[in-house]
């Protein structure tokens, strides 16, 4: 019995270690070399979609920046303007008194 059983034993594995094509006709003699690895490029255009987006959103925040910078120097000049004009006038009116 022991025998037997180390036969049935080394049977499986000899049917485990056959390829595909010695499975089918049972023959060693013709083996199929492995299919070729193939490494695709290129995709479906997501990372596109992507570098679009984040470029559109820093030329945003570019623009935002830089009209929020320009409104907020335009009434530093004009209060500027202001205060030299109060100047001016606290000027003339001490002149004026003497």
């Amino acid at each position: 019995m022991a025998a037997a059983s180390r036969t049935a034993i080394e049977e499986l594995q000899h049917c485990f270690n056959m390829t595909d094509q010695e499975n089918a006709s049972g023959t060693n003699s013709q083996q199929q070399a492995p299919a070729p690895v193939v490494i695709r490029q290129g995709g479906n255009g997501l990372g596109t979609v992507v570098a679009a987006l984040i470029i559109a959103g820093a030329a945003i925040y570019a623009i935002n920046v830089w009209s929020t910078t320009k409104k907020e120097t335009a009434p530093g000049k004009n209060l500027e303007q202001g205060i030299e004009r109060l100047k001016e006038a606290a000027g003339q009116a001490m002149e004026s008194r003497q």
